[in-house]
């Protein structure tokens, strides 16, 4: 097993640079950065902030064979770290009027992604924790290049050079 796990590793690193590059290169319709208040603009970038610090653990944890940190993670992102807990009525509603019908989707299979994630690492199985964390980063890449361009430049189509002699 313990073998295999470098070349999972690279599979990672692999599949997340293929997913990126594919994503950004792919047209998207009629989405766009999303305007929120900056309440709840603070409270999603805090969200977005404990994700990110989770997913990163994630890589560092099947390397390891902590199972139980990624089962842990897993849930903690199904949970959200701080919108469910710090959310006012007024930013639900807020959030239930602006966010496009495609963004709530994507959320939606996220916290899917992240709940197959979790189940992968209960079941002990590294190539499925690998392949399942690979997924969570591909939404990551497709919210992100949907949704947050100005925050995610890279996800903008590079800009057409001026040819001159």
């Amino acid at each position: 097993m313990l073998k295999r796990l470098p070349a999972t590793m690279i599979v990672i690193g692999s599949l997340t640079t293929v997913f990126v590059q594919l994503h950004a290169a792919e047209p998207h319709a009629v989405r766009q950065d999303i305007e929120l208040s900056p309440d709840v603009m603070s409270l999603l970038r805090a969200e977005m902030g404990e994700i990110a610090v989770g997913v990163q653990g994630v890589a560092l944890s099947l390397a390891a064979a902590d199972w139980k940190s990624i089962e842990e993670t897993s849930q903690n992102i199904r949970a959200s770290y701080i919108m469910e807990k710090k959310l006012t009525d007024a930013h639900a509603k807020e959030l239930e009027q602006a966010l496009p019908e495609y963004f709530k989707q994507m959320d939606r299979e996220f916290h899917e992604r992240a709940e197959k994630l979790g189940a992968a690492a209960a079941a002990h199985d590294p190539e499925l924790v690998a392949f399942q964390y690979s997924r969570l980063i591909e939404s990551c890449a497709d919210c992100h290049s949907a949704y947050a361009k100005s925050r995610f430049p890279g996800f903008s189509p590079p800009a057409r050079e001026s040819h001159s002699h």
